[in-house]
């Protein structure tokens, strides 16, 4: 497994994936690299090349020598409304196969030369185009909490409450809960979550141990981490680690 770790996505290369029933707030990407491959969706076996989870969509993925690659993408960045867009209100949509099969020729001949950070923003770029989405604004109109996203993708250290940031911006808890959920359609528990699940993945892949990594990133215990993971991406931080490699292609503070 490879994972490239971006400021608002991951993406992870495997053609080995045992998740278990599980969802998030991440808008997900899937793209088969060879042949269609089965997901369940909301109870529904579906067989594709190409498909865009929505945020919040119950879905489960098991393959086993069938090489995918998986967007993992923030929900409140500019890419995942351009996915968004796309789906409209729907759960998920599927990708025309022909569609899908440029996106897999394109990340078959690329990936293998992205050492660096330059060359994957120019990945990342050249990768929407043939999804025939373009870049757009985040919706997020208040400055506020474009603010608090910033510094949540920021911080340097473990402390991660509503009600710390809420005193930063002088309003109440349940007042910035409410701002948040009207610029991003998702809630702040949520988001911050998430925010602590991947700061610690990230610690992981630094060479920190579990343990220290999830106490770093704001988790109370490391079994608390590891329930969290387990539940939000349907595998273990040791999971995920196993015969992995990652390339952190910009830095997450």
């Amino acid at each position: 497994m490879n994972l490239y770790g971006a400021q608002h996505h991951i993406l992870v290369h495997s053609n080995a994936i045992d998740a278990e029933a599980h969802q998030h707030t991440f808008i997900q990407v899937t793209i088969a690299l060879e042949n269609h491959f089965q997901i369940e969706v909301q109870g529904e076996k579906l067989s594709t090349a190409g498909i865009v989870l929505n945020s919040n969509v119950t879905h489960r993925l098991q393959v086993s020598g069938q090489p995918l690659v998986l967007l993992l993408i923030d929900s409140t960045s500019n890419i995942a409304a351009a996915f968004k867009q796309y789906m409209g209100k729907q759960a998920y949509a599927n990708f025309p196969s022909e569609v899908s099969g440029k996106v897999a020729g394109f990340i078959k001949a690329s990936l293998p030369q992205i050492h660096d950070a330059e060359r994957y923003g120019l990945f990342v770029q050249e990768l929407m185009t043939f999804f025939h989405l373009d870049f757009m604004q985040p919706a997020i109109t208040d400055s506020r909490i474009k603010e608090l996203i910033q510094l949540m993708k920021n911080c340097t250290d473990s402390e991660h409450s509503i009600r710390t940031y809420a005193e930063q911006f002088g309003l109440s808890n349940s007042r910035l809960s409410h701002l948040f959920k009207e610029n991003t359609g998702i809630s702040l528990s949520g988001y911050m979550l998430l925010h602590k699940l991947q700061k610690a993945s990230y610690l992981i892949f630094e060479g920190r141990s579990i343990t220290d990594a999830a106490m770093a990133a704001g988790f109370d215990t490391p079994s608390h981490f590891a329930n969290t993971s387990k539940r939000l991406l349907g595998m273990t931080a040791k999971d995920i680690r196993k015969d992995s490699v990652f390339l952190q292609v910009s830095s997450l503070y």
